[in-house]
Formats: C-alpha cells, sequence, structure tokens
C-alpha cells in the first residue's frame, strides 16, 4: 500500500498504470460493442467506469463516456439494462427490431461472449508482445530455504534450479512458476520436484503446507539474490548496507549499482551461492570484494573494496534447547537414527559438553560444521513411549554445510533453528540454562531457569519512521522463536532492547533493559551487503516462439484462474489472498515501473483473469446473462420475469458485498502493513 502513498512521485508509471487498466476494459466493452453493433442492436451508452462522467460525448445514437470510479465498463443496449432487468422481457421493447431481446439466441450468445472473448484473444496478443521485447522475471532457483518447513526436508537448497515442478517443465521456469504450482495443489498432494544442483541432476518430492493463517499452500523456498548491489531511485547509499555491520564500514564504500564479481580474488561467475559459501568459510577473517562500478566496461579494472568480519552479538546467556522438529531427508540425522521429538542433551565424543551450559544451542551449527567427515556422539532423550537408541546415544558423521545458511524465517512465529551439517531442525526454547558471569544478562539480574516472557526493540528516536518502528516479539509453548529472535538483533544496531523477564521466585514478570555485546568469538556468516534479486529477461528469438509462448502463458493462466477459484471453495487458499481495485491498481503500478514489457504482460494476465471473472455464472455478470440464454435456448422461451429480476437483484447484491469485501481486505491489509 505505500506504493500508493509515493505514487506521485512517478507520474509517468501511474499513468502508464492507467493506461494499462483502462485498455483491458475498453477491450472487454469494444467487444460487446462491436458484435451488437454488427448484429443490429442499438447501443445507448458506451461507458469505460461507473459514476458521474468526466469526460463524455455523443456520436449517432450512442454516449461515449469515461466515468469518475475505474470499476469497470459497460454497455446499454436497447432491452437489456442490468439496472432496470424489466426491459429484458417488456414485450413493448421486444417488437423493437433494433432491441436485444429482439435478437435470436445465438446473436445475443455472440454478444454476451464477446467481451470474454475479446479478452482471451488480447491476453494473447499482450503474451506475444510481452515476449517479443523480452519480460524480466526471477528464475526458479532456489535462494534459501526455512528450516524445518517442506522445501528444507525435501533437501532442496540454496542455488539449486528447479527445472520441472510436477508437470510444468521449462528450462527456463520462473520462481512465479514454482510459487503457483505449489499454491494451487491439492490437498495432501506431493509434488515432484526435478532440476540440476552443481550441474548435477536431482529430484525430490515436497508435500506443501497450509498454515492455519496462511494465504496459500507454501513450502517456505525463497528465490535467489544476485551479485548486484541496489540501485535505488533516490540514490541514498544507506540502502545499500545493514548500518551496523561491517559492509556499511567498507573503504572505498559499496556504491549504487555495483556488481560483486570476484572475492578474495576467486571468480565468482555471477552465482550469489558461491559468494555466500565463500563468506560463510572465511567468516572470521577479512575478504576482499572486487566489484565493478556501475557504467564500468567489462575490460576496466575491478574496485578492490575490504570488509571486515563480523561478530555474532550476545546477551550473556544460553536457552534451553528444545525437541527436534524435522529431519531433512538423506541427512546423516536420518541415516544415524534420529528422530522428530529427540532433544540432544549432550556431546559425548570428541569432546564432552553439556548442550546449555557447556555451549550454547545457537552455536550447535557451526560446532556441528566444524567436525564434517569425524564422527560424533551425541546422547538424547527421546519421549516416553519411544524406543530409545542403546544407552540414549547416537553416532554421527557430519557433512560439510556451514551454520546460520538457513536463516529462521520471519515469517513464522514457531521457527525453529537447522543444524545443515546434520540435517535436523530444533526449536531452542524461552527458558534460560546459563547465564555468563559479568555478562549483560547477569548484570540485568537474569538468572538460570528464568522465562524470557516477550522481547521489545524500540528504534533510536531520530530513526523512527514509517518503516522503522517499536515492535516485540512474544514467547511461549506455541511461540518458541527464540533463534529468529536472535537472528533478528544482529541487524538491529543502536535499537533499545528491553526484555520481560519472569522468574520462578516471583509472580510478576520484571521489565529490564540489556544492551547485547559482541562475542570475539563468535562470527557471522554475512557481511551486512543488500542485494537485489536475481532476474533474467525471456525473450522469443521469433514470432512463432512468442506465439507458442503467448498461446501456453494463456492457457496457463486459465488453468491457474480456475485452480485458485476452486482453492477459495474448498479453503485450500484463504480469501484472504483476494485483491481488490486498490490492489490491482498497487499491482498494475509496480508492473509499469519495472518497465513496458512487464506492463503488457501484467495487461495480459488480467485479461485472462477479467475473462474468467465475468463468464461465472452469476447474475449481472456475463456468464449469468449466458445462462439465462441457455435456459431460453433449450426451453425455447426466456425465464419468467419474476425470475429474472429476483437473479438479478441477488446478483448485484453478491456482487456490490464482494467488491465491499475486497475493499475492506484492501484497506485493513494497509492497516495491518503500517
Amino acid at each position: 500500500m505505500e506504493v500508493l502513498a509515493l505514487a506521485f512521485s512517478d507520474l509517468p508509471a501511474i499513468l502508464l498504470a492507467a493506461f494499462g487498466l483502462g485498455l483491458v476494459i475498453f477491450i472487454h466493452e469494444l467487444g460487446h460493442f462491436a458484435t451488437a453493433k454488427w448484429c443490429g442492436v442499438k447501443v445507448e451508452k458506451f461507458s469505460i467506469g461507473f459514476g458521474p462522467a468526466i469526460w463524455k460525448f455523443k456520436r449517432g445514437e450512442t454516449d461515449y463516456v469515461l466515468a469518475l470510479l475505474p470499476l469497470g465498463g459497460f454497455v446499454k443496449m436497447l432491452g437489456q439494462d442490468d439496472a432496470d432487468p424489466g426491459q429484458m422481457t417488456d414485450r413493448e421493447v421486444a417488437l423493437d427490431p433494433r432491441s436485444y431481446t429482439a435478437k435470436t439466441v445465438p446473436q445475443r450468445m455472440a454478444i454476451i461472449s464477446a467481451g470474454v472473448i475479446n479478452n482471451l484473444v488480447s491476453a494473447v496478443l499482450f503474451f506475444i508482445i510481452a515476449y517479443l521485447l523480452g519480460i524480466k522475471y526471477q528464475p526458479a532457483v532456489i535462494g534459501g530455504v526455512t528450516p524445518g518447513m517442506p522445501a528444507w526436508q525435501a533437501d532442496l537448497r540454496m542455488g539449486d534450479v528447479i527445472t520441472r515442478i510436477d508437470d510444468r517443465m521449462d528450462d527456463n521456469l520462473s520462481f512465479t512458476d514454482v510459487r503457483l504450482a505449489v499454491a494451487l495443489s491439492n490437498k495432501d498432494q506431493e509434488l515432484e520436484i526435478a532440476g540440476f544442483r552443481g550441474g548435477e541432476p536431482f529430484t525430490t518430492r515436497v508435500r506443501p503446507l497450509v498454515e492455519e493463517d496462511g494465504l496459500v499452500p507454501t513450502i517456505y523456498a525463497e528465490p535467489m539474490q544476485s551479485l548486484q548491489v541496489p540501485d535505488p531511485k533516490d540514490g541514498n547509499a544507506a540502502k545499500l548496507t545493514n548500518p551496523g555491520l561491517s559492509a556499511a564500514r567498507a573503504e572505498p564504500p559499496f556504491a549504487p549499482g555495483d556488481t560483486i564479481v570476484e572475492l578474495n580474488g576467486i571468480d565468482l561467475k555471477n552465482d550469489y551461492t558461491r559468494m555466500a559459501q565463500e563468506l560463510a568459510v572465511h567468516r572470521s577473517e577479512p575478504v576482499t570484494f572486487g566489484v565493478r562500478r556501475k557504467g564500468a566496461s567489462s575490460t576496466d579494472p575491478l574496485t578492490e573494496i575490504r570488509v571486515e568480519p563480523n561478530h555474532f552479538r550476545t546477551f550473556g546467556l544460553k536457552m534451553a534447547i528444545g525437541q527436534i522438529t524435522a529431519i531433512r531427508r538423506g541427512s546423516p540425522a536420518e541415516r544415524a537414527g534420529f528422530a522428530v521429538g529427540d532433544t540432544i542433551t549432550q556431546i559425548k565424543e570428541p569432546e564432552a559438553l553439556v548442550v546449555g551450559t557447556d555451549i550454547d544451542p545457537l552455536q550447535l551449527p557451526e560446532y556441528f560444521a566444524g567436525l564434517a567427515g569425524k564422527t560424533v556422539t551425541v546422547k538424547i532423550s527421546r519421549p516416553s513411549g519411544a524406543t530409545p537408541p542403546p544407552d540414549d546415544e547416537l553416532n554421527v558423521i557430519p557433512d560439510d554445510r556451514p551454520g546460520w545458511i538457513e536463516r529462521p524465517n520471519p515469517a513464522k512465529d514457531d521457527c525453529p533453528l537447522s543444524i545443515p551439517a546434520l540435517g535436523i531442525a530444533y526449536h531452542v526454547l524461552h527458558t534460560v540454562a546459563d547465564v555468563t558471569p559479568e555478562g549483560p544478562a547477569a548484570q540485568a539480574g537474569i538468572s538460570a531457569g528464568d522465562h524470557i516472557v516477550k522481547i521489545i526493540f524500540t528504534p533510536a528516536e531520530e530513526s523512527q519512521t514509517k518503516r522503522q518502528k517499536p515492535f516485540e516479539i512474544e514467547f511461549d509453548k506455541v511461540q518458541r522463536n527464540w533463534p529468529h529472535t536472535f537472528w533478528q538483533m544482529q541487524h538491529l544496531f543502536d535499537w533499545k532492547i528491553s526484555l520481560v523477564v519472569k522468574s520462578p521466585k516471583s509472580e510478576q514478570p520484571v521489565t529490564c533493559e540489556i544492551t547485547p555485546v559482541e562475542d570475539p568469538d563468535w562470527y557471522l556468516p554475512i557481511r551486512g551487503l543488500a542485494m537485489d534479486s536475481k532476474t533474467e529477461i525471456r525473450k522469443a528469438k521469433s514470432v512463432s516462439e512468442a506465439a507458442t509462448l503467448g498461446f501456453r502463458r494463456t492457457r496457463d493462466s486459465l488453468i491457474e484462474m480456475w485452480f485458485t477459484i476452486r482453492g477459495l471453495f474448498t479453503g485450500r487458499i484463504s480469501h484472504k489472498a483476494l485483491g481488490g481495485p486498490i490492489r490491482i491498481a498497487e499491482t498494475a503500478f509496480f508492473f509499469s515501473q519495472q518497465g513496458i514489457p512487464d506492463l503488457i504482460l501484467f495487461m495480459g494476465i488480467l485479461s485472462v483473469s477479467l475473462a474468467t471473472l465475468n463468464f461465472l455464472p452469476i447474475p449481472v455478470l456475463d456468464g449469468g446473462h449466458f445462462v439465462f440464454l441457455c435456459w431460453e435456448g433449450i426451453r425455447g422461451k426466456p425465464p419468467s420475469p419474476r425470475v429474472i429480476e429476483t437473479a438479478t437483484y441477488v446478483g448485484f447484491a453478491f456482487i456490490l458485498s464482494l467488491m465491499a469485501f475486497v475493499f475492506y481486505i484492501d484497506i485493513s491489509s494497509y492497516f495491518v502493513s503500517r
């Protein structure tokens, strides 16, 4: 919604978006108008929009109107007026040879369906033009997975290139294709995913998850980032780095539009995954980025930027470890016999460590990564009723996969932490297991056994903006999101942090302000650079290829609309996923900012949506009129006036209620986002 709030800063994009939306509506109504004229029907009004006219003229017998409310359009014909359904059964009107009702059933079917047909034909043309010009899209490359979630369990990894998801197969598959296939999946359906990992083919199966408060089914995978530093329109270099991390202090500084080409002299080959892995491996060392400045040619020397390492910031406390929530398919943990519900309590070999006192549960990802290829013996506790391993011990050989690369997703209230080297996801609880003497927590009076009830983040007063507001995260038996909170804290420098602590010795919780300190021996796997999303251009090499892509995209869009409608009725897709005129306008504005090809692509998608929704069998809509005509064609006479009028008023009430509902969703989502 902030897009609309800032819209007037980009007037050309507004005008393009308005033109695109108006053109789609115009094409639909033009179908009705032209076919009615061709059939000899008197057209009294041709309107784009509803309500008071802001511009109009009359030519011949027809009033042409551009109205104030851009919520659609209509063609008013003699004998056909949704605002006056009695005209459809008026005998006097029916005697006029130029009335809609005087025409044959096939002619009226042609008039009613012409708008939908026009939209479908224009959708194909829009898609063809978009592919000829070249459209920007996010390729189906995995940029990250959320620990414990379906994509993670299926062993999808950063850098995986997806070429097929179920029956969607394309070497240029987009991440939107992946999201749609997941969102439109059936209940309990497993999707087969195929692709390439490091140049080698792989296949896996994933079962989408529908959260209780989620909008659509998801697998919790994110698209890939690029090696391009953002180039904000306002030129604000502060948006390029996290202010508290070392990239913000780099010399020389990063600049808008920089492209990272090398890291420590290694050619990254335009691969963000390679950079992320190198940064994780060298997390404790200064690194040198080889950067191509914006506008520089490929033959110009690279600019070298040295960036220091970052330390994790901690409160000086260790939290209690929770149960294992998920095990990655084919992982060392699966081979070793770990089970969901297990709790790692101790490490027995190669050294004896008690989890929660000798070692922080949050440090287990790096600990096991440092033992890659070696046998590690761990002691576990298993829930009662389950068969424990002999001596409650398991031997596992970790993979060489660095920790904190799979980061807790802020969209999850109950998000576990993962140990990539083992392939387990586990909770870290909000109960204090140990406190470092003289550390921040000890100085604040926090003791082992205390419970963290809530954490409150407050930005410095001079930093408080619409995007930087105080917020809080609560903890309980369901919201076990300490790993996410801990990761969030690493990025919030200069913010005041308060903990609400409940001690077993006290009935009332106590709020204490606490300042985290850097751990000199624990390093972040990142340097604090913001990176653009990875995008590519899909451009047809010929008109025939563009036509093939255009027809395929139209077909796929129709199928997607059908599955979306079905999902809404079955409850698999939340009604909150609906969008009304405000969200449509916002989306059109976004696409217009991306360029003409992207806007044309959106116009194609919108055309298919308009055609599909208009042909639903709801009175007042084209589909409802078509049902009446089918009735008349089969029975040899139209429905009775009472049936038509009642159905029309019911249809009106339904459409108005639906419009009010989607307006409510649009407006409420605006306030929620704020």
